[in-house]
This record gives structure tokens, C-alpha cells and sequence, in this order.
């Protein structure tokens, strides 16, 4: 449970210890005590959707003014393609396998440390806003909030799964964070994740009118495809999306446009209603995805959590942060680096065992993390990979044995495998080894009624194989 704000201000000795010790950390920049802190998560989103990434389609002009600001990670991945994995290794700085979370039932374990459990520790007021079902409190990672919003006013079209459109998260945003800082003078760390665009793709009236034109332009934007029965997406358009009947390729795209633009704009109301309301002198303000969207590459069609190519685990990052210069930076990131990264930005105590790197310290450019990539077992066969030294490799464990694919990161396009056989030797050997030093826990599951069980199992993923 949330620990009540009056628990928290009989914190023991030792956290008033810390906080009276804590000293300016250096960043590119000295960072002066402790920041507030607001972090913007957006579901379902790609990267190569934003102008901050040289998307021409003009789909989210404020977070492009807020990209202009902060240092932009041109080449930062998800280490899974669906939600829960991804957003407990942002918040833990751990890898998915070992922490036990190979699906979206798996339930985070008490007593890990989270980015909310260590600020909270040292002072600061915390609050959450979530969108997606599959963020609920039963999971474990309301654990350090003051409060955790997880109240959901709608349901999503196709299927009897709850959801909060990005206005009625953008107002409770807003509210929860009046809320904190009517609790006193600490600073603030306030977590809002946005559930659109995630599918299925069904914007405000008139935002899928926008892209249509421009998306029928595309070479295969006229193109009618099959239904798919099943969610995988693999082959056509997957069930939970279908629309009013609609095959064309151009249809879905342009909603996927239109709710990006939908909640581009909400997260542009969010960051004027942060700064109307006085909370932050020079705040850090993180911005990311937990993973991305296939629209189409590969014949895999609006959907994610089947795959591990670049559309699904390539995500938009970038942090403003006092002492931070903006500027666009090509080292390859990680969702496991935020914690360690954030942790030093906002002046708090930091600590030598996540797994990611501090993306900030001293010649951090000069360095590139290893991003390690599973589907867990949400595919309908397990997918692994791993993104090291300027590779892409995936490996798919179907029945017939392994099946590898390897890529230039920055080029999903090109399958370079069958002429980089010493590459694809060294990636088998450091793929062994990082396993083998993140080593898998056992997976505990969440307490779910049918109702519930039948509500994540329609988020758009293949049924998870059994646990082995």
C-alpha cells in the first residue's frame, strides 16, 4: 500500500540523516539540492511519430517545444515491447527477467527498491496517474506514492477493458499535483502515463480526419487488409482494433496519428498547468515511451508484445534538467537507465546497484548501454535480443529451433545477419553472459478474478504461454 503522508514524516533517523547530508551533484552542470520532479510517460508511442525525430506529420508540436529544451536520445529502446515489463524496469532500474515480470499479470515483488521508494525515503512527496489497466495497484508499484491514481472513467471501444482518455489524465494530473504541494515545502515527484494512442486507435472527432489525406498518399496507404482473428496483429489487422469494418491501411494510421496529436496537445496543457501553478523552479522533466507500435513493418500490423524489432522497443527520450545542455545525443539508452539517471539529477542519494547507467555523468556520451530484450512470454514463441555495439540482434525460440536476425541499430530495414557471421558470434556469446549476470527470478503472478484475467488477456497481446 501507499504509506499515508503522516506515516511518512516519522520516517526513522536515518533518512533525516541522509537528507541533511545530501550535497550538489554535477551533471554537465551543477545540479543545487534537491529538484522536483515530473515524469511524462506516453503508452504505445514511436519515436519516429515525433518532430523531435524528424517525423514530417506535425503530430506533436508541444512536445517538440519541450524536446527543444532537453537533451534528445536519438537511439533510446525499451528493453520489452508491452507495458508492465517496460514501466518496472523505467521505475526499478532492473531488467524485466530479473525481477520475474514475463507478462502483464506478473506482479512486482515487495521490497524492491523503486525510483517512488527511494525519493519517498528522502523526503519527497510523491504522486501517480496512471491510464493503462495494467498499471493498477495490484501490480505493487503504487508502493512509495502518497497517492496512486488509478481510476478509470471509460472503457475502451471493442472490449470491456477500463481505460482514462489523456484530458480526463491531464485533469486528475493537475489535481493530484495541487494536492502534493498543498502537503508542504518538499519537493515533488509526480508520474503521469498517458494511455493514448494506444489501440485500439480511436481519437476525439475530426483528429483521424486530419492524417487521412496524407496518409492515403503513402505507397501503401490504400491498401485493404485482412482481419485477424486472434490479437497478434501478425498478417492483418488484429481483432481488439477493428473499426466500423475498415481494412484500409490508411484508416488505422491516421488514427494512430490523431491520438498522438490528441495527447500531444493534453501533455502540452499538463506542462502550462505545471508551470501556472508555481511547483517547480528549474524542474527535471523526463519525457519517454514504454514502447513502441508495428505499423505494418514486417506484416505486422498495429499491434505490439509479439516482436522486438525497432518499431516496437524504439522509444522518444529526452530530459530538461537544469545545467543540461539541449542537444541530440546518438549514445544508445536504455529504460534501465532512468533511475540511476534521474536519481542524480534531483539531487538525491544515489546507489551502485541498478542495472542501466547514469546517462549524465562524466564523458556518459562516450558510452553506449547494452539493452537486453524479451517478450517475456507474452509471444506466442519466446523472442529475445539484445542491442550492443552498433547491432540489432533478435532471436526468435520457436520449435524448429533458433532463429536469428540481426540488424544495424539505426537501420531496421536491412537484415545484415547472413554477412556478419563473427558479429552474430560475438552477440550469441554476450547475450549468454548478460543473462547469466541478470539472473531470472521466479515469476509471481498476480490474484485476478476471471473478469480481470479476460481484461488483460484482451489488451492486445497474445494469451501468455504457461509458465514453464
Amino acid at each position: 500500500m501507499s504509506v499515508p503522508l503522516a506515516r511518512r514524516r516519522k520516517a526513522p533517523g536515518w533518512v533525516g540523516a541522509l537528507l541533511g547530508g545530501l550535497i550538489s551533484l554535477g551533471c554537465d552542470g551543477a545540479v543545487e539540492g534537491r529538484r522536483d520532479l515530473l515524469l511524462v510517460t506516453v503508452d504505445t508511442l514511436r519515436a519516429d511519430r515525433l518532430g523531435a525525430y524528424e517525423s514530417p506529420l506535425g503530430l506533436s508540436p508541444n512536445l517538440d517545444a519541450l524536446a527543444s529544451e532537453s537533451q534528445v536520445f536519438t537511439r533510446a529502446f525499451s528493453p520489452a515491447s508491452y507495458t508492465l515489463p517496460a514501466v518496472i524496469s523505467l521505475l526499478t532500474g532492473r531488467q524485466p527477467d530479473e525481477l520475474g515480470i514475463r507478462a502483464n499479470v506478473s506482479v512486482l515483488r515487495g521490497g524492491v527498491p523503486t525510483l517512488a521508494t527511494r525519493l519517498w525515503a528522502q523526503g519527497w512527496r510523491t504522486g501517480a496517474v496512471v491510464s493503462n489497466a495494467v498499471l493498477q495497484k495490484r501490480v505493487g508499484l503504487h508502493v512509495g506514492f502518497d497517492r496512486y491514481d488509478d481510476e478509470f472513467p471509460d472503457w475502451e471501444r471493442n472490449r470491456r477493458v477500463p481505460e482514462r482518455v489523456a484530458a480526463d489524465t491531464t485533469d486528475a494530473a493537475l489535481a493530484m499535483l495541487a494536492s502534493l504541494r498543498g502537503d508542504g515545502d518538499a519537493p515533488v515527484f509526480l508520474w503521469v502515463h498517458y494511455q493514448d494512442p494506444h489501440g485500439p486507435y480511436t481519437p476525439p472527432p475530426g483528429y483521424r480526419e486530419k492524417f487521412m489525406a496524407s496518409e492515403r498518399e503513402m505507397p501503401d496507404g490504400t491498401r485493404r487488409l485482412p482481419f485477424d482473428d486472434t490479437q497478434t496483429g501478425q498478417g492483418g489487422i488484429p481483432a481488439y482494433q477493428q473499426i466500423d469494418q475498415s481494412r484500409e491501411v490508411a484508416f488505422y494510421r491516421a488514427g494512430y496519428d490523431g491520438e498522438i496529436r490528441y495527447a500531444d496537445e493534453e501533455i502540452g496543457r499538463l506542462l502550462r498547468g505545471v508551470t501556472e501553478q508555481g511547483l517547480m523552479d528549474q524542474p527535471v522533466v523526463v519525457f519517454t515511451a514504454d514502447h513502441g507500435e508495428a505499423l505494418g513493418e514486417g506484416d505486422y500490423w498495429f499491434a505490439h508484445g509479439e516482436h522486438l524489432t525497432d518499431p516496437v522497443v524504439r522509444i522518444p527520450l529526452f530530459v530538461r534538467a537544469p545545467g543540461l545542455a539541449p542537444r541530440r545525443r546518438d549514445d544508445v539508452a536504455s529504460l534501465v537507465d532512468l533511475v540511476p539517471s534521474i536519481t542524480r539529477l534531483v539531487g538525491a542519494d544515489a546507489t551502485q546497484d541498478d542495472a542501466g547507467r547514469d546517462l549524465f555523468a562524466a564523458d556518459a556520451e562516450e558510452d553506449s548501454s547494452r539493452v537486453l530484450l524479451t517478450t517475456g512470454r507474452i509471444s506466442t514463441v519466446p523472442r529475445e535480443g539484445l542491442i550492443s555495439g552498433g547491432y540489432h540482434y533478435l532471436v526468435s525460440l520457436g520449435e524448429d529451433g533458433p532463429r536469428e536476425s540481426l540488424f544495424r541499430v539505426g537501420h531496421p530495414e536491412e537484415e545484415i545477419g547472413a554477412s556478419h557471421g563473427e558479429a552474430l558470434e560475438m552477440l550469441r556469446a554476450e547475450l549468454v553472459e548478460l543473462k547469466q549476470r541478470y539472473h531470472a527470478a521466479t515469476e509471481e503472478v498476480q490474484s485476478l478474478t476471471p473478469e480481470e484475467l479476460e481484461q488483460l488477456e484482451s489488451l492486445g497481446y497474445a494469451e501468455p504461454r504457461p509458465l514453464d
